[in-house]
């Protein structure tokens, strides 16, 4: 498959990947036709778990893809995204995922401050993102991800 997973590690294009850039672009019509973060993270979950330590090849390419991001609100968007997604997968207990391990808690101090200035740059520029206008606001979006197991509020990283 073009733009799988693999391909994104062998070619050294993580971050892309994440964001869904180029080949790596999952649109669905569910989606307004914008990436779909889902998609991407299913596929990568369903690669890492046929590698030896799954769980710390996530959090070292979650690593690599966060210290890409910019205030920038497609960056912002695209992390929010991708945290919403991985705990929505952890709470279905998807491939290796469980509610035992948590990807924020392995994180260091500066990398958790980073998640809250771009959640809180998204919520200032919400209305920035393509499509905010159709979209449940913010908050009301991050509750989704609450009530799939995060237990911190990203705001205040």
């Amino acid at each position: 498959m073009k733009g799988d997973f693999e391909e994104a590690v062998n070619n050294n294009e993580i971050t892309a990947y994440f964001k869904g850039e180029g080949d790596y672009f999952s649109p669905e019509e569910g989606n307004m036709g914008y990436h779909n973060e889902i998609l991407n993270f299913n596929r990568m979950i369903a690669y890492l778990r046929e590698k030896e330590n799954p769980y710390q090849l996530l959090v070292k390419y979650f690593r690599l893809y966060l210290s890409s991001l910019k205030e920038d609100p497609l960056d912002a968007w695209s992390l929010f995204n991708n945290i919403a997604c991985y705990y929505y997968l952890r709470k279905k207990n998807r491939f290796f995922l469980t509610e035992n391990e948590d990807l924020i808690d392995e994180l260091t101090a500066e990398e958790k401050k980073k998640i809250g200035v771009l959640y809180r740059y998204l919520k200032e520029n919400f209305d920035k993102v393509p499509g905010s206008a159709q979209m449940f606001p913010i908050k009301k979006q991050f509750g989704f991800t609450r009530k799939n197991g995060c237990r911190y509020d990203l705001f205040s990283f």
